[in-house]
C-alpha cells in the first residue's frame, strides 16, 4: 500500500508541476504570438553603425508601425542619418523620375518622405513586411577633390523586400555607395552625405522605364533597383 500511495503521491505531484507550466493540453495559451524586440540604434560615432541604424529603421522597425504616427516618428529618426543642408541620393539614369528628382537626385526631404509612406502604408495595412539586408564593407578615406575628412563606404549584396499579400517587389543582389561626413551639430557624430544606387553585381534588371511604371507580379518577385522602389511608394 506505500509503494501504491508514492505512485500516486508522485503522479499528483506532476500533474501539479504540469498544471503550473501551462501544459495542460486543454488550456492552450491565449493572445497573439510575442514579437521579438528589434534591434536598438547605434549611436553613429562611426560610418558603420550609420549603416547599421538605417537597416534598422528600413528593414526592423516596420514591425512595429501601427499608426501614422508611428510611421512619422521613425521617418524623423530616419533623418538624422543624413546630412540636412547636402545629403543627395543619386538615381540611376534609367530609374529618376522627372517629377521627385529632376536632376537625377533627390534630398533629404524626399528620402525622408519616402520612406515615412512606405511606413504608412504599411501601417494601414498596404504593405505586409519590409525585409533588408546586405554586405557593409570596411569604411575607407573619400579620396575625391574637396571631401577631405570624409568616409567611404561600397555596400553589396543588397536585398531588399517589399512585400504585399503575394506580390513582392524585390532589390536583388543591389550595390551602393555611401558617402559621410561629420555632422554638422556634432563633429563627433556621421552623417551621410551621399548615396549613389549602383547597378546590382552581375547586370542590371530588365528595363522597366521610370519607377510608376514597375508593377510586381505574383509568379515571381519583381526585380528592381532601390532608386525605383523609392519612387515607386512615393
Amino acid at each position: 500500500m506505500s509503494r501504491r500511495f508514492s505512485i500516486i503521491a508522485l503522479l499528483t505531484a506532476a500533474l501539479f508541476l504540469c498544471l503550473m507550466a501551462g501544459c495542460w493540453p486543454f488550456n492552450p495559451p491565449t493572445g497573439p504570438p510575442k514579437k521579438l524586440p528589434t534591434p536598438e540604434q547605434l549611436p553613429r560615432t562611426s560610418p558603420e553603425n550609420v549603416l547599421f541604424n538605417l537597416r534598422v529603421i528600413y528593414g526592423d522597425k516596420d514591425n512595429i508601425v501601427n499608426t501614422n504616427e508611428d510611421a512619422h516618428a521613425w521617418a524623423e529618426s530616419y533623418r538624422t542619418l543624413f546630412h540636412p543642408d547636402s545629403f543627395k541620393f543619386y538615381f540611376l539614369p534609367e530609374d529618376y523620375n522627372p517629377i521627385y528628382a529632376p536632376e537625377g537626385w533627390w534630398a533629404a526631404n524626399e528620402e525622408v518622405t519616402s520612406l515615412e509612406s512606405i511606413l504608412t502604408r504599411k501601417a494601414a495595412g498596404e504593405i505586409d513586411d519590409i525585409t533588408l539586408s546586405w554586405t557593409v564593407n570596411p569604411s575607407e578615406p573619400d579620396n575625391r577633390l574637396g571631401h577631405v575628412g570624409w568616409r567611404h563606404i561600397y555596400v553589396t549584396s543588397i536585398l531588399l523586400d517589399v512585400i504585399q499579400g503575394e506580390n513582392t517587389t524585390r532589390v536583388p543582389n543591389g550595390t551602393a555607395d555611401f558617402y559621410f561626413a561629420p555632422d554638422p551639430v556634432d563633429s563627433s557624430l556621421w552623417v551621410i552625405t551621399e548615396w549613389d544606387d549602383r547597378q546590382p553585381a552581375g547586370g542590371s534588371p530588365p528595363s522597366r522605364g521610370i519607377a510608376e511604371s514597375i508593377m510586381p507580379t505574383t509568379s515571381a518577385p519583381a526585380s528592381s533597383n532601390w532608386g525605383r522602389v523609392k519612387t515607386l511608394y512615393r
